[in-house]
């Protein structure tokens, strides 16, 4: 106990000023790009079709749907896929699709570099907001709010993945999180930037890109004049989807209606089998099953066949409260309780592994003391950031309790729990020796 804490000590007397700083930044680019490669070679080993010879990335292997979009972008044919043997336009938001195209054709094929700039790109910036957020004691800090975004197995494998839209959107909510904390003076327009992201990365966004757009503009601050900067760039990404829609399309995609296939996914959640398989195996197994329901005689359109699914999950709703009502609370499950791996697919012999994911254990227990926290705070002072911390939480996890939602949707918010303990309460709070005033 003496060595450590004579250790921590030690570490508050470094310096984090000039090279000192590009140093810890150094060793710090050196362990993602560690890190980087390890991942980077099980995800080979464990989907091998993913690289061909010298690691080639095979954009059109991507899963989630995305491969498609990847093959037709790099024959120039844009972001359409095939779905129910027609053309999708707007099957899924841009995004992804587009940073992977940017990396393959202007970086590099090699799998390994591509994971490995996108991952340094997303985690430099987190390194130099955390910089900006210190004011004492800033390389154990620094040290430890690192840490906390790297310990856990579950969270960082979904964070470094590039084959689904959390591998981005993480690092997007981790960063929209800590510019709400920062004080860079143009830091309204870097989180308009980052709401803009989040918008063309994943459609069920919306409402979480809508509501903190409206919260930005009319919060308090004191240069008022940039707290249009978010609103407005939001609804000039809006209007520029819109618009791309209504070319490729003649439908104008705007509000919960931003992508075609949206309602396609949102069936699985209004299944009579889905309250039997889920959280333990994936709907995503009902898949056949709801393709199949598709009427022969509908007009194959991609609006027409979203419009169809959507009235077939509407009338689920109204024939079948109590079960919505049950999987409603299955999914709060999931974010709040469930400790085993969810959403599993059966193996060759039909048999479900249902193993516990030890990773889940101090997710759950951390994200639940957050929720407590962040309630009782915002019951007791109605601040501009206990309001932004309950709109964050309850915008992001509104669109999932409406379909469905995986452990790995939860991650980028349990690491945002896990910093926001450690900064409001040990940081700021100096509820640990080694960051009081000597």
């Amino acid at each position: 106990m003496k060595f450590s804490l004579t250790f921590f000590n030690n570490i508050k007397k470094i310096n984090l000023t000039g090279y000192n700083l590009f140093y810890l930044y150094l060793l710090f680019v050196f362990i993602i790009l560690i890190i980087n490669f390890i991942f980077s070679y099980l995800y080979t080993v464990k989907f091998p079709n993913i690289v061909g010879d010298n690691n080639q990335f095979i954009l059109e292997n991507v899963g989630f749907n995305f491969g498609q979009i990847m093959k037709n972008l790099e024959l120039g044919n844009g972001l359409k896929a095939t779905y129910f043997g027609i053309d999708y336009y707007v099957s899924r938001m841009p995004l992804l699709p587009l940073v992977l195209h940017f990396l393959y054709n202007y970086v590099s094929e090699n799998f390994y570099v591509i994971l490995f700039v996108k991952n340094i790109f997303f985690f430099s910036i987190i390194f130099f907001i955390l910089v900006n957020l210190t004011i004492k004691n800033k390389f154990l800090f620094l040290i430890i709010s690192l840490m906390i975004f790297l310990y856990n197995p579950h969270n960082l494998i979904t964070t470094l993945s590039i084959n689904f839209e959390e591998g981005i959107l993480n690092y997007l909510i981790i960063i929209l999180f800590l510019l709400f904390y920062s004080e860079f003076k143009y830091r309204n327009i870097y989180i308009g930037l980052i709401i803009a992201s989040i918008f063309f990365l994943k459609s069920s966004m919306i409402f979480l890109c809508t509501g903190l757009s409206i919260f930005f503009l009319i919060n308090d601050h004191k240069k008022r004049i940039f707290n249009y900067f978010p609103i407005m760039i939001f609804l000039i990404s809006s209007l520029s989807w819109g618009i791309y829609s209504y070319q490729k399309t003649k439908v104008f995609a705007y509000g919960t209606n931003l992508v075609s296939y949206n309602s396609f996914t949102l069936n699985h959640a209004y299944n009579e089998k889905f309250n039997s398989i889920y959280p333990e195996i994936s709907p995503d197994t009902l898949t056949k099953e709801i393709e199949n329901k598709l009427p022969k005689n509908i007009f194959k359109d991609e609006w027409e066949i979203n419009d169809y699914y959507f009235k077939d999950s509407i009338n689920y709703l109204k024939l079948n409260p109590y079960e919505v009502f049950l999987s409603v609370l299955k999914k709060i499950q999931v974010i709040f309780i469930y400790l085993n791996k969810d959403s599993q697919f059966l193996d060759q012999n039909n048999q479900l592994i249902n193993e516990l994911r030890i990773s889940n254990i101090p997710n759950k227990i951390l994200f639940i003391t957050f929720t407590f926290l962040i309630i009782k705070n915002f019951i007791y002072q109605r601040s501009s950031k206990n309001i932004f911390m309950i709109l964050l939480v309850l915008l992001y996890f509104f669109p999932y309790m409406v379909g469905f939602i995986y452990t790995r949707h939860c991650t980028s918010l349990y690491m945002i729990a896990s910093f926001y303990l450690f900064y409001e309460y040990i940081y700021i709070k100096k509820k640990l020796d080694f960051f009081k005033k000597k």
